[in-house]
């Protein structure tokens, strides 16, 4: 039976509409946490309108931004219990996963990459199923992973992150719930808090917590800018989201709308991407303008020094990822 919401029908955002008398065989009903106008709605809303056009009778996507259909914490259980011809697909950050899965922890460990082409590298290579497959086995499907950015720090107070461990020591900083995260915090010398993502604008600035690490577009969003005093561009590690469906839903489908889904999933990841950078580069720069904050480059031999600190943490967790998994992922990026 296909049960959609009645309250939130009028707020649904269909790319395309299909004819009143086609009823489609299946319905994918795709549920995210933030505005249409972020990287992730974009991509969202282009897949929408890519299957609407193109498997107009058999398929229809319907979007809900917002959280209108479902929180991150939520969706996947959602998604679990769904049945029948109407799955609910949804991308949520790669944290979001860590209890399906210790492999995909790789992507939370400090400057494993160097740039966002290596992060691209790892996920279209074939390592990429072995990150997800604890996420297979907690019947969930992975689709592909969509980016947001790399990260940078920034901070309240009267100077800005560039020693390591002086400009840390005795900070508190806002991380998501990674155990990751927390060793890299408390590697550079500082204090880890995990928060809400909602609650980080008014932890900062009340004092709660002195910084925090994210991309340039969700600090730019979230005006956390408003409330720090300097932004250090460490890049030191990605966030992105992985893009998932139940399994059940997934392999119920016919071969050939399978086959269809998964190319469309190629060209909206890949677009994903031009999104993600554009709002990389230009929210960068409104930030930048608005004058509120300072932005701080690492030079080679401080970053050097950031990197030689947090070594620790891949040694610390190198064995719940895998030892063979992490030899094989150096050995792809070529250190």
């Amino acid at each position: 039976m296909r049960w959609i919401p009645c309250a939130l029908t009028s707020v649904v955002v269909v790319a395309a509409v299909t004819s009143a008398q086609t009823e489609p065989e299946y319905i994918i009903q795709f549920s995210h946490v933030v505005a249409e106008t972020t990287p992730k709605g974009k991509a969202a809303n282009l897949m929408a309108k890519l299957i609407n056009e193109r498997l107009a009778g058999r398929v229809r996507m319907e979007v809900y931004s917002n959280s209108q259909l479902y929180n991150d914490n939520k969706v996947m259980e959602a998604m679990r219990l769904a049945s029948g011809k109407t799955g609910i697909m949804a991308a949520p950050s790669l944290s979001k996963f860590l209890k399906f899965s210790r492999q995909i922890q790789a992507f939370d460990l400090p400057f494993l990459f160097h740039d966002l082409s290596e992060v691209h590298k790892l996920q279209d290579s074939p390592l990429a199923a072995k990150l997800t497959e604890g996420i297979q086995r907690r019947s969930l499907h992975a689709l592909g992973f969509w980016d947001n950015g790399m990260k940078v720090f920034s901070i309240r107070g009267a100077r800005p992150l560039i020693r390591v461990p002086d400009d840390f020591r005795g900070k508190k900083f806002r991380i998501q719930t990674s155990d990751v995260h927390a060793a890299m915090i408390e590697a550079l010398g500082g204090i880890p808090q995990k928060l809400p993502f909602k609650e980080v604008y008014t932890a900062l600035g009340q004092g709660v917590v002195d910084g925090q690490e994210n991309t340039w577009s969700n600090i730019y969003s979230k005006k956390f800018y408003e409330v720090q005093d300097y932004i250090t561009v460490s890049d030191h590690g990605y966030l992105g989201y992985l893009l998932v469906v139940s399994d059940a839903f997934w392999k119920g489908l016919p071969a050939d709308i399978r086959k269809a889904l998964t190319k469309i999933l190629r060209e909206v990841t890949n677009q994903a991407r031009v999104y993600a950078q554009e709002f990389a580069d230009a929210d960068r720069q409104r930030i930048a303008d608005s004058g509120t904050i300072t932005i701080v480059e690492l030079t080679r031999e401080q970053r050097a020094q950031w990197v030689e600190a947090t070594k620790p943490v891949e040694k610390r967790f190198r064995r719940k990822i895998g030892n063979k998994l992490m030899t094989e992922i150096h050995q792809l990026l070529g250190h």
